[in-house]
């Protein structure tokens, strides 16, 4: 088994699309995205000159994304923020995850990226990054205002 990590390309969107797909449709988060969902979410996501997203193949096949954005502060500060970190779900618990996390640190830390954050929601997920670095920030609360109940 061969597994590559490297920059996403345009061309693998519609790839990426169906792991987010496969992730988040099945358990524990039993969500309803489409491909034309997934497309969007990758399109925007991956549309800011401070964006970037990487893959990991396993014998040439893309099994893993990662998506997110530099966000720039003062003092030449800045943090990685990860707004989508999928693998297929059939290869999960196999380290995958936790080495792509090891290159992304690696690839932040060349581009002199202070810190690397995220939102997540559910135990499994929050326990995925806790083993692997994550700690709890008390920086800031995360707060909502639903625009459809208002």
């Amino acid at each position: 088994m061969t597994i590559s990590f490297r920059k996403i390309k345009n061309e693998d969107f519609s790839v990426c699309a169906t792991i987010l797909m496969a992730a988040y449709n099945g358990a524990p988060w039993n969500n309803t995205w489409t491909k034309k969902d997934a497309l969007l979410r990758i399109e925007a996501t991956m549309s800011g000159f401070n964006s970037r997203g990487y893959v990991v193949e396993k014998n040439n096949e893309i099994i893993a994304m990662c998506l997110g954005r530099i966000d720039y502060y003062y003092n030449n500060w800045s943090q990685f923020c990860i707004d989508e970190f999928n693998v297929t779900p059939a290869l999960q618990g196999a380290g995958i995850g936790k080495n792509f996390l090891i290159f992304i640190a690696n690839v932040m830390k060349d581009e002199k990226i202070n810190r690397i954050f995220l939102i997540t929601g559910g135990e499994q997920a929050s326990n995925f990054y806790k083993k692997n670095g994550f700690v709890t920030s008390n920086e800031g609360i995360m707060m909502a205002y639903d625009l459809q109940n208002d």
